[in-house]
Formats: structure tokens, sequence, C-alpha cells
């Protein structure tokens, strides 16, 4: 091989390693489009862990409504429905804008490196006003830095919404 050839196969090589890596979809994912249509409902629910973890659902509308649930291990048990601040519902969906994933698709954790088995899991879905949906299944056991980051949000969400008291025992 000379020198100049291996010096060409060199180059495509970090051009396909550049291209793959661009590629790779991590939980800091994608912006919506823009012509996609606005997010009007946020649903946030957290599943059981093998402990005493909260176990409830959480509907947040773009009017201001909250609709919240109570399974297992809350403050409160059953349904909840307030209306407060459409501010709220705006920052929720900031807040977790970043890990939205495409409209019609769901994904789950990617990127979740080591594992602990026995925490919550969190799935957020959220739905336009056209009826498409967002799905995003979480595993809190999760290790991997972005994996960290997202499960400190999820666990910011009950305060952000002012209903932390109806959570926690």
């Amino acid at each position: 091989m000379t020198r100049q050839t291996a010096c060409c196969l060199a180059m495509a090589w970090v051009a396909l390693l550049i291209a793959g890596c661009s590629q790779q979809r991590t939980l800091s994912g994608s912006e919506p489009t823009a012509n996609a249509s606005p997010v009007t409902e946020i649903r946030y629910q957290v599943g059981p862990c093998h402990g005493m973890c909260p176990v409830y659902s959480l509907g947040l509308s773009e009017d201001g409504t909250t609709r919240f649930h109570g399974e297992q291990f809350t403050a409160l048990e059953g349904e909840r429905v307030r209306v407060s601040d459409p501010g709220r519902f705006a920052l929720v969906k900031r807040q977790l804008s970043s890990w939205q994933p495409a409209m019609g698709t769901t994904i789950d954790t990617p990127d979740c490196g080591p594992r602990a088995t026995d925490l919550s899991h969190y799935t957020v879905t959220w739905t336009n006003s056209e009826g498409e949906q967002a799905v995003l299944n979480h595993d809190s056991g999760c290790h991997s830095e972005d994996a960290r980051r997202l499960t400190e949000v999820l666990r910011s969400v009950p305060k952000t919404v002012g209903i932390e008291a109806w959570v926690e025992q």
C-alpha cells in the first residue's frame, strides 16, 4: 500500500467516525421541528420500585390544569384536579424539551450505562394539538451522565408544578 493510499484511507475512516458520532442520539436529543404542532399536554407517570417509592401520574395541560392520581406511597391517594398558572405548564415543557423525542416515536433511556435495577421508572408523554404523541421511557436506575441529569429533572417536576406535598409521605 502506498503512502498516499494509506493517508486517503485514514482520512476516510476519520470522516466515517465523525459522521457516525454526529448521528448518535443522546438523551439531550432533538428539538421539535418548526412546523410541528405545539405540545398541548404532558403526561408524567412514575412507576414502582422495589421498595416504598411513590407511584402516581400527573397530567399537565397548557391551560394550567393539573391532574394528579396518587396510586401508592403518596401523601394523597386518588385523583386531584387543580387549575393553576399556565406558566407552570410552560416551565415543565421547557425543562423537558431537550429530552422530547420526535412526535410519533417512543424511545427508552439510551446510553443507560451501569444500572441499578430497583429504582423508579418514568414515562413522559407529550401530546400535540393534532393528537400525535412522543413518549420517553426512563429508568432512573441508569447511571450514565445524561441519564442522571434526566432523572434530576424528572424528580424536580412535582416541585415545579407545586404538588410535592401531594407526592411525599
